[in-house]
């Protein structure tokens, strides 16, 4: 009998019931230290295990396929293992569980047993039914591949800092919720230094991977980072002040963490989320509501307690616990506001309500002016903690209102435009940007001076063991960290600091940094290896849906299009008459630059459309008509609606008059817009118009104000004449010509001569058709049943997955195509050369993720960046104003057709077209615009792609798309969270120290 789960998911099974065994006894009443022991044990050993489908390509284990592909380096593979959903649930159970056993050694009580097991059990049930050891049904033919994104060396460090950290803090919360002080604080110390690492290197991945500039976007994942990094720095400044509010603010950390990895799992978050809330996902939200239950419990309880213990600190007023209590206040403030905008988000996501957060600029105006006075004050109390003892409170006054002045003079001067810090960006975001920079500079230096005092005053190795050094090394890093967020916040976020250059093989810029960049050379290619966009996507995903739509749509338009344009074409060739009209009607107006005179009887009507009104001007009399400077114009105007093309014949002249028998009696002296003059002949009226002739039978006397829809001249009425300046008769009878005979106007032309003539006669389309039919497109097109085998799936009705969606792909695909770019930078006798690979994931595309990801090259001018994007050019297709396609996407589907057939060929572009276009399938309709966007990119994407050439690229004849902005203090922002990190590091080797100390 096969298991349900894949192999790898037996030791996590196994472990799981342990530690469902150990918390059912520690509930009980009874310790079962030794299940949990083995529980945990078991969870970290099997992680071992599970990675060698990943390693192996042992695609049996779903995870392992969507996560991996042949071309994916060793060393890549082993970090897919916690790219997906479960598997990064998984390495957070493994992280708790290694700390747990480490705080298991000294601390037994059953609570923690209880607590510590409970959130190593969610989090290996979360893996679970996250699909973390799920098989695959299907035998596919390869990976599906990482996400393009993903495939990066900072997959790395990134997850394994910020779920190591959230698993840290989450085993220290337990800890603390339960007594346990003096080891759960090393394990604390270790959390904090890696979530403030990962929340630095995941701002660092952005900053080099988007291409924009940003490093925090207030994406919800960002967000509900720094939510448990808040919480989480909240806990020791009360530790202090407010020894009985660290038990709730545990239980409230332990929230925090499953709350943040709900959100990562949710469709809260449109960079990060694994997926839209499943049951994995509600047991993690579960999870994090539970604790913070807990914790308000734990609040209600000991609320006196903590309302003493603050008052009794506001009483003494200790400088250091003052300035403690101040950034713990500012702290728990701003964690309480992020917190609360994650978690009803979350609660209403749960339940099945739209819901989202604050991101971008929105987030930037939501989080900003709350976060941003919280933060100065915290800024100010770093002073109190560190030098208020030597300052004492009039010292510590003076700085802080010189501080206030100073950064308010600042500020007033930077709104005035006296001072500018950002000169592109508007003068509140230069004021606050002035404000901030002397309180930042303020709470560093004061951070040095205590560290410097330190030092001076140990002058021993002692001073490795002082806490408060560590602390204030942490401080320094915060303050830093804060000045560059300043200076480089909005050169980062805004893109009018961007400048925008085309450089040509051999072009050259200078960078606002002095440097000279060359473009020398460049090169495309396309790996051997390959993936698999058939299996576990056909049927099912978005992309599949709207390529079958679009395949449907080619057939049902442009295929009969071109059959009706056949048809059309044939009939043109053979019929002299169309023909004729189509000469004539391309080359309208013909100027005769003569003047034609023509008398006849006739009834002559005047009709007032304004009033619904009739006037008899002659009945069955003679009239003049002449036309000086008469021209002919015939238009051949579509019914969209029909296909059907109505020929149209109107006689114009620059001057017209018309000459009645009698007085016309009317008021008015002119007839414009409102009224309109027929005329109807006893005998048809004859013109003739050099080799033309036009037999009248009725005309309509047009004014131009008439054909100008009330702009131009109206027909002035004078006795019995009637003239008019560029006025027009339009015709009812017939125009004959010696090449054509006798046609009758107005008249109809067929769908299929109206196919052939719209495509003649608009340059666009008629392009389109010449390389259509120089293409391989064109014979799927003429003979559409190949279309119809790609759309309708042999077992169409039997597919548990029916029609719909079903397109008829290649399996095997090219991986990854590149372009490699040769850069050489120059700064005075200094050079290098920069070799840049641009690549395009095949797979991104069909996932809907996208697969382009540009080159960043990030250039340090001291601390800050001249940070330069090179990205592909783009290139226009052959249906003009829809759609635009970077050359790296044509040049491998030009790659790929080399190995298909043009039924596949095409199946696997309007997959591509679907994947560049998917957005527009938000509400699971396509209006006509969007239907007809997506089939032009089809269509261009197959004939850029077979008429691609690198010596035809557009790199040649426009050149390659570089953007170049400098980001003044960058490089503090990465600075500062490291010197933070190993504060926290110092803190937790201290505390080590400590402990052994106390232990002897």
């Amino acid at each position: 009998m096969a298991l349900p789960i894949h192999y790898t998911g037996i030791a996590p099974l196994v472990a799981g019931l342990l530690v469902a065994a150990s918390v059912a006894s520690a509930v009980a009443g009874r310790s079962r230290e030794r299940l949990l022991r083995y529980g945990l044990a078991v969870a970290v050993a099997g992680w071992f295990v599970y990675v060698i489908p990943f390693v192996t390509l042992d695609y049996s284990l779903r995870e392992a396929f969507w996560n991996t592909s042949p071309g994916l380096p060793l060393s890549m593979r082993i970090a897919s293992a916690w790219a997906g959903g479960g598997g990064s649930l998984y390495l957070f159970a493994v992280i708790a569980s290694a700390a747990g056993l480490y705080l298991l050694r000294i601390h037994r009580s059953r609570l923690f047993q209880a607590i510590l097991g409970s959130l190593v059990l969610a989090a290996l049930a979360g893996a679970f039914l996250n699909g973390a050891f799920a098989l695959l049904p299907e035998r596919p033919a390869s990976g599906a591949g990482l996400n393009p994104l993903l495939k990066s060396p900072w997959l790395y460090p990134h997850p394994l800092s910020t779920f190591g950290g959230y698993a840290l803090l989450a085993v220290a919360a337990a800890a603390m919720l339960t007594g346990e002080k003096r080891r759960s604080l090393v394990v604390y110390e270790l959390g904090w230094a890696l979530l403030t690492l990962g929340i630095m290197i995941g701002g660092y991945w952005s900053y080099e991977t988007f291409g924009w500039g940003g490093y925090w976007a207030w994406d919800p994942v960002e967000t509900s980072e720094l939510m448990v990094w808040l919480v989480a720095t909240t806990l020791p400044h009360f530790m202090v002040v407010v020894p009985s509010f660290v038990r709730y603010n545990a239980a409230w950390l332990l929230s925090s963490v499953f709350i943040a990895m709900y959100v990562t799992r949710t469709g809260l978050s449109p960079l990060h989320s694994f997926a839209a809330p499943g049951i994995g996902a509600l047991l993690l939200l579960s999870a994090g509501v539970t604790p913070l239950v807990y914790g308000v419990y734990v609040l209600a309880r000991n609320g006196e307690k903590i309302v003493s213990e603050t008052a009794r600190t506001l009483r003494e007023r200790n400088l250091y616990k003052m300035g403690l209590f101040i950034a713990g206040m500012a702290l728990l403030l701003s964690a309480i506001f992020v917190y609360g905008t994650l978690f009803l988000p979350s609660i209403l996501s749960a339940v099945g309500v739209e819901a989202s957060v604050p991101q971008m600029q929105s987030g930037v105006r939501y989080f900003h002016p709350v976060l941003y006075p919280l933060l100065v004050a915290m800024l100010a109390a770093i002073p109190l903690a560190f030098t208020g003892d030597k300052l004492g409170w009039k010292g510590y006054t003076a700085l802080l209102l010189t501080t206030t002045i100073v950064s308010t003079v600042f500020a007033l001067a930077a709104y005035k435009g006296v001072y500018i810090l950002a000169p592109l960006s508007p003068p509140e975001t230069n004021a606050l940007m002035a404000f901030g920079v002397p309180w930042a500079v303020i709470a560093a230096a004061s951070t040095l001076v205590y560290i410097a005092y330190r030092l001076w005053r140990s002058r021993s190795v002692l001073i490795v063991a002082d806490r408060l050094t560590a602390v204030s090394l942490l401080h320094l890093g915060l303050a830093v960290t804060v000045l560059g967020v300043i200076l480089s916040g909005t050169y980062a976020f805004n893109d009018k600091y961007t400048w925008y250059y085309e450089l040509k093989p051999g072009d050259s810029i200078s960078l606002p940094s002095g440097a000279k960049l060359t473009f020398e050379d460049f090169s495309y290619g396309i790996s051997n290896s390959t993936v698999d966009i058939y299996t576990n996507y056909v049927g099912r995903s978005s992309t599949y849906v709207l390529a079958w739509n679009v395949l449907n749509f080619l057939k049902n338009d442009l295929a009969e299009f071109i059959k009706l344009y056949n048809q059309g074409k044939e009939l043109f060739n053979s019929n002299k008459t169309v023909e004729w009209l189509f000469k004539v009607a391309k080359n309208s107006p013909i100027d005769l630059n003569t003047t034609v005179i023509a008398t006849g009887n006739a009834t002559v009507t005047l009709y007032d459309l304004e009033n619904n009104g009739t006037m008899i001007l002659a009945r069955n009399q003679q009239v003049k008509i002449i036309l000086d400077k008469a021209l002919l114009r015939l238009d051949l105007n579509m019914d969209p609606n029909t296909g059907v093309i109505s020929v149209d014949l109107l006689v114009g002249a620059a001057n017209l008059t018309v000459e009645l028998p009698a007085v016309i009696p009317i008021e008015q002296d002119k007839i414009g817009f409102h009224k309109y003059i027929e005329m109807r002949f006893t005998t048809p009226l004859r013109l003739r118009l050099g080799d033309v002739e036009v037999i009248a039978e009725r005309i309509g006397l047009l004014p131009e104000a008439l054909l100008l829809a009330g702009k131009g001249a109206p027909f002035i009425v004078n006795n019995s004449t009637i003239t008019g300046s560029n006025a027009a008769l339009y015709v009812y009878g017939y125009i004959k010509s010696p090449e054509a005979g006798k046609v009758k106007v107005p008249s109809q032309l067929s769908p299929a001569v109206a196919a052939y003539l719209i495509a003649s006669l608009n340059p666009t389309t008629q392009k389109m058709f010449q390389s259509i039919e120089q293409s391989s497109l064109y014979q799927l097109l003429v003979n559409s049943t190949a279309i119809d085998r790609l759309v309708e799936s042999p077992t169409c009705l039997k597919s548990q997955h029916g029609c719909f969606g079903y397109v008829d792909a290649p399996r095997l695909v090219p991986e990854t195509a590149w372009l490699e770019v040769r850069l050489k930078i120059e700064h005075g006798d200094w050079s290098k050369t920069v070799n840049v690979r641009i690549r395009f994931e095949a797979y991104g595309e069909i996932q809907g993720i996208h697969g382009l990801v540009s080159k960043v090259i990030p250039i340090g001018l001291g601390l800050d960046d001249v940070y330069v994007v090179v990205s592909p050019p783009v290139v226009e297709g052959y249906i003009g104003g829809r759609v635009a396609y970077h050359e790296l996407l044509v040049y491998y589907l030009h790659e790929a057709f080399k190995h298909l057939p043009p039924e596949k060929r095409l199946a696997l572009a309007a997959l591509m077209a679907a994947g560049y276009n998917v957005d527009v399938l938000n509400d699971g309709s396509l209006s006509v615009d969007e239907r007809q966007q997506v089939e032009a990119t089809l269509v261009d994407l197959y004939l850029l792609a077979e008429n691609f050439g690198q010596t035809n690229s557009t790199i040649v004849k426009e050149g390659l798309h570089v953007q170049v902005k400098i980001i003044p203090g960058i490089r503090l922002v990465w600075i500062g969270p490291i010197i933070m990190a190993l504060g926290a590091v110092y803190i937790a080797v201290v505390r080590i120290i400590a402990v052994k100390r106390h232990s002897r």
